[in-house]
């Protein structure tokens, strides 16, 4: 699924991987469209994410992602967070449909 993600350190067109982590929750990754690695948009973390729904990570290079996505329709973003370290990742709902 390609996508246009506008956020602090990335403009571009990419598309969106969708995998499983291994605790079963969904993974989110972004390539370039020369297959380049972008970045990697969720966090797998000991507490699961409601079915349907991921946790984002929006700290560091990730900055400004959480609110791409949501602006590209792919996620919904709930307000809910989860600490992980000394950052907090964002539950969001996944809207767009996995290819």
């Amino acid at each position: 699924m390609k996508a246009h993600i506008k956020a602090t350190y990335v403009n571009e067109v990419v598309q969106l991987q969708f995998a499983k982590y291994g605790n079963g929750s969904t993974a989110i990754r972004a390539v370039t469209l020369d297959g380049e690695p972008s970045f990697v948009a969720t966090v797998a973390l000991d507490e699961l994410p409601p079915a349907g729904h991921v946790f984002l990570k929006g700290w560091s290079e990730n900055e400004g992602i959480p609110e791409a996505l949501e602006k590209a329709g792919i996620v919904k973003r709930t307000g809910r967070t989860i600490m992980t370290g000394y950052v907090e990742a964002e539950e969001a709902q996944l809207i767009a449909e996995k290819p």
